[in-house]
């Protein structure tokens, strides 16, 4: 693509912009004006007030003629430089450019601030008799004093002076070779221009393309940890606060007429005397507001414009979970509505809010409520210009309604709802539409509407729009890198609250934090500690402590775990790997299946994994998979609408744990099959059409499916790998498990069979836990090789593993201290030593 500002019209703009007479106009029209005032007001003080002669008074009128003259002169002249030499006509569409850019000139395409970057950036070149190159560009928008350019890089946290200083000393010597990247920079300006919207290239659209393609400005970004979203992102926000104020400046424009109205309208409908005292009129609201961006959602609005639309049964039910965006798609509605940008069957009409708890509140007896309720929806039907809004459908619909602020409305409602001059965009959540609202009668008669979370890149946008308010209120300035912290750490840490209320709750309280200390900018690790606080999880950079417990896993898994090397390794790469943000899988933190007989460990080493990583054993969340043996039991797995799930309501109140699947192999296959999904991408769908996240989990299966071909080979010497492939074959041959599922787990751990030296070291873990407990009650509990050994002894068994020594040390040990601490034998201050082998007490 060519690059050549003087073959482009936009080139008589940026000579004219040199002459003193256009460059210097605004100040001069303000000069003028301010003198023609002066001379207006004199003129009238000495013309009332007869103190002034004839002779003053006509030099003085003189003044003013010729100083308004001047005014209206150079506000002349700054409106041609303004719209005919800076806006010249495009020799063609950005869109038509696109598909053959070689055939045209890229500086044809620049708005003025942009053209004049370029020139300077092509008098540079020849200046210094270098080829043209993204670096010079830069350059030039950097010294070009842009408003654009100190925004974008203190957003970023970017020292604008460092980089400036960075990029002379690269151009001392310009390279004589032409830079390779230019023409990808021509079309990535051109593709984000037309991604935005515009007719031409902007200096946030030069940004944003050099972020992508020159090679220092990149190296930069990728030191600071950011993207070409984020320039992009900034570019926007910036971009689109000055195109708001332009807008707003424009008095004569459409949409801030708009807001003013006209009675003419109100004339046009029939009254609607007491559904204004029930209500909230949302097109009043806008009106005081003015208009505002619309972000997310287009979708949903579109869909709900086509069904209230219809002709027939023009009733949309919008179903969401609070903080989804339904209010602000209502707000949207009303907004297009308005300004007469929706369809023409709805441009103009009034969205009105029924607040049906204050008109029952308002009320004695249902009967009375029923009776006014008639009349509010009478007066909208005869209106014929209101779209009527009813929250929490499901409160009053469907029989039974006893609570307070509740009544059963579908009676009365069921005779306008089949009439398209009445509107009705009802809303309700997931959890009460399936529950109540789509077993009503009146359901039939609604277009359903499902309300999803708005996307990442648009959250960030909307609290670029909120940012403004929130810094004027709290005194903080708001750092980008602390929006995209707090969106991405929410989506992860906080997977079951939507966008973008999550958000915006979030930033407030984060904000507050901040508002008691000294900082001044909101910074990605103030983010980091609030999220760390609410989820009780590791946010942002790793702590010294957490380093040393990462790479010390093993050793810290093996002080509780005897033996079983490739699961402690296993598990514990897998968590580095998680915690790094290294991992290319999408699902949960860690997945294990663990095969092997009873009692070697299996159960134990997710304890200790809670107690190690998640910092108590307790954070485990334990399923035992043989009570799920029918296909039926998939109701109350995942919950329905007449069953609450305790292990979807435990993942999602507690989303860092360790989730336990004991006895697996004991599952239906149905059951099976939900966690295919869980384990491959981390999420799962409830019975009330929820997303429930794994992301932050540790997934641990055990079975001990085919143990005694464990147990055979062991006694036969045969190496773990072999032991492990005749395993899995078994399985696979009587269908326990199938391959698909096998391989969603990052590794199958195989548990040896323990032996009696992994047996005598078991015993001695157990014993000091109960050496533990007795040293809390003021005991010492002496522990002889003697009292391992026949534990050892007695609760050696192959197939129960160290079951069995459990019971043993409950019943010949603790039995013992037990009594003796009921009888008074044993008091603070003692040692006890159990005596081999009648497991008798002596008291030292």
């Amino acid at each position: 693509m060519l690059l050549n500002t003087a073959h482009s019209k936009i080139s008589k703009a940026i000579s004219f912009s040199k002459w003193p007479f256009l460059k210097y106009a605004k100040f001069f029209r303000i000069i003028f004006f301010i003198l023609s005032v002066l001379s207006l007001l004199f003129f009238c003080f000495g013309f009332f007030t007869n103190q002034l002669g004839s002779s003053s008074l006509a030099k003085l009128f003189g003044v003013f003629f010729l100083s308004l003259s001047l005014t209206v002169v150079f506000w002349q002249a700054g409106l041609f430089f303004d719209i005919k030499l800076k806006k010249p006509p495009l020799p063609s569409t950005i869109k038509e450019v696109l598909l053959s850019p070689e055939n045209f000139n890229f500086a044809s395409f620049l708005d003025f601030k942009a053209a004049v970057a370029v020139k300077k950036a092509e008098n540079f070149c020849k200046l210094h008799q270098a080829p043209m190159n993204t670096a010079i560009i830069f350059y030039s928008l950097l010294y070009e004093n842009l408003p654009l350019i100190p925004f974008v890089f203190s957003r970023l946290l970017l020292n604008k002076s460092d980089i400036k200083e960075i990029l002379r000393k690269g151009l001392e010597k310009p390279l004589r070779i032409e830079d390779t990247n230019l023409n990808d920079f021509f079309i990535d300006s051109l593709k984000n221009a037309d991604k935005r919207g515009y007719e031409i290239i902007s200096c946030g659209n030069l940004l944003t393309s050099l972020s992508k393609n020159d090679p220092l400005f990149k190296s930069i970004l990728v030191e600071a940890d950011l993207k070409t979203e984020d320039v992009e992102n900034l570019t926007w926000w910036w971009e689109n606060n000055e195109r708001r104020l332009v807008e707003r400046k424009k008095f004569w424009e459409y949409k801030n007429l708009a807001r003013i109205g006209s009675m003419a309208k109100e004339w046009s409908s029939g009254y609607t005397i007491n559904l204004d005292q029930y209500s909230t009129d949302w097109t009043d609201i806008i009106k005081q507001k003015g208009f505002e961006d619309i972000i997310g959602h287009q979708k949903e609005i579109e869909q709900i414009e086509r069904s209230l639309a219809r002709g027939e049964y023009s009733n949309v039910l919008m179903i969401g979970d609070p903080g989804s965006g339904r209010g602000a798609i209502i707000q949207a509605l009303a907004q297009r509505i308005l300004f007469g940008e929706s369809l023409p069957e709805l441009n103009y009409k009034r969205v009105v809010e029924l607040n049906l708890p204050l008109l029952i509140s308002r009320c004695q007896g249902k009967d009375n409520a029923g009776r006014i309720l008639e009349t509010v929806f009478h007066e909208a039907f005869s209106a014929s210009n209101i779209i009527l809004v009813i929250q929490d459908l499901h409160n009053f619909v469907g029989g039974n309604k006893t609570e307070p602020g509740t009544i059963d409305i579908s009676g009365i409602i069921a005779n306008y709802l089949q009439t398209p001059r009445f509107k009705i965009l009802a809303v309700t959540n997931f959890t009460e539409f399936h529950r109540i609202v789509d077993t009503s009668s009146i359901a039939p008669f609604f277009e359903k509407v499902e309300i999803s979370q708005i996307s990442l890149n648009e959250t960030i946008m909307l609290l670029e729009l909120f940012t403004p308010g929130w810094e004027a209120k709290y005194k903080k300035f708001i750092s980008y890198p602390a929006i995209k912290e707090l969106i991405t750490k929410a989506d992860r840490y906080m997977p079951a609250l939507p966008f973008p209320k999550k958000a915006t709750d979030l930033m407030e309280e984060v904000l507050i934090s901040v508002s008691q200390s000294k900082e001044k900018i909101l910074l990605p690790e103030h983010v980091a500690k609030i999220i760390s606080e609410k989820t009780e999880i590791p946010v942002g950079q790793l702590s010294n402590q957490e380093k040393q417990v990462l790479l010390n896993l093993e050793d810290l898994l093996h002080q509780r775990i005897i033996n079983q090397e490739e699961a402690i390794k296993e598990v514990a790469s897998s968590l580095r790997r998680a915690r790094s943000d290294i991992s290319i899988r999408k699902g949960p933190m860690g997945a294990f299946l663990f095969l092997g007989p009873t009692g070697v460990g299996k159960t134990e080493t997710a304890k200790a994994l809670a107690a190690t990583y998640f910092g108590d054993e307790e954070r485990i969340i334990r399923l035992d998979l043989s009570e799920y043996q029918n296909p039926k039991d998939i109701d109350r797995l995942i919950g329905s609408n007449q069953e609450q799930s305790f292990f979807v309501n435990q993942v999602r109140e507690t989303p860092f744990a360790l989730v336990l699947l004991d006895e697996i192999e004991k599952a239906n296959s149905n059951i099976l099959n939900l966690f295919l999904r869980i384990l491959d991408e981390g999420f799962m769908t409830d019975g009330l059409g929820r997303k429930i996240s794994f992301l932050n989990t540790v997934i641990i299966a055990t079975s001990n499916a085919g143990y005694e071909i464990i147990l055979d080979a062991i006694n036969k010497n045969t190496a773990m790998p072999e032991i492990k492939k005749h395993l899995l074959d078994y399985v696979f041959e009587k269908g326990i498990f199938r391959p698909e599922f096998i391989n969603r787990f990052d590794a199958v751990v195989v548990y040896k069979s323990l032996t009696e030296d992994n047996l005598l070291g078991i015993s001695n873990l157990l014993l000091q836990k109960l050496k533990k407990n007795l040293i809390e009650k003021g005991i010492e509990l002496v522990i002889t090789d003697l009292l391992k050994e026949e534990v050892v002894k007695l609760g050696y068994d192959p197939i129960f593993g160290a079951r069995q020594m459990r019971r043993v040390i409950q019943d010949k040990v603790e039995n013992v201290l037990a009594s003796g601490l009921l009888s008074g034998e044993l008091k603070r201050g003692v040692k006890v030593e159990i005596q081999i082998p009648d497991f008798k007490m002596k008291i030292n």
